[in-house]
């Protein structure tokens, strides 16, 4: 498994500029609103993608920043904002699934019911993949950019 800080080198090398890491306040502001809507701890390995990258955007796969962002023309979704409109938007979802990325056919979300991680499809949110950690479900998405 590759270090979250080696896929971001890597998508730097390969065309896909990353933004800057966060401020420690967003991160910690972050923590907060994670863990009550998430009902877990933000992840060591989540808080280290925030701190090299607010944000992630390589080759299709997204993984959410603390806030969204409009920069250089292109759109990069927050955490807590992709959240509010995935749950809330034209239709209030009843879902224990709360989301931290996203690529073509799929979002990447933590099960609070199953308290697992998971990728899921985007149209009816049936379960494709499991993982036992945010770290092994970010190294599986991006390994599929390979």
């Amino acid at each position: 498994m590759r270090a979250i800080t080696d896929w971001v080198d890597l998508a730097e090398a390969q065309g896909f500029p990353q933004r800057g890491g966060a401020a420690p306040a967003d991160i910690s502001r972050i923590s907060g609103a994670f863990a009550r809507q998430f009902g877990i701890p933000l992840p060591d390995d989540y808080r280290q993608l925030l701190a090299t990258t607010d944000g992630f955007d390589f080759d299709g796969v997204s993984f959410y920043g603390t806030t969204d962002v409009y920069e250089d023309g292109a759109f990069l979704p927050g955490l807590l904002d992709s959240n509010e409109r995935l749950l809330h938007g034209s239709d209030s979802l009843d879902t224990p699934l709360r989301f931290v990325g996203e690529t073509g056919d799929a979002l990447f979300a933590y099960d609070s019911a199953e308290a697992s991680w998971k990728a899921v499809s985007r149209y009816g949110l049936v379960t494709v993949f499991r993982f036992s950690s945010f770290a092994e479900l970010f190294d599986a998405a991006l390994a599929t950019t390979q």
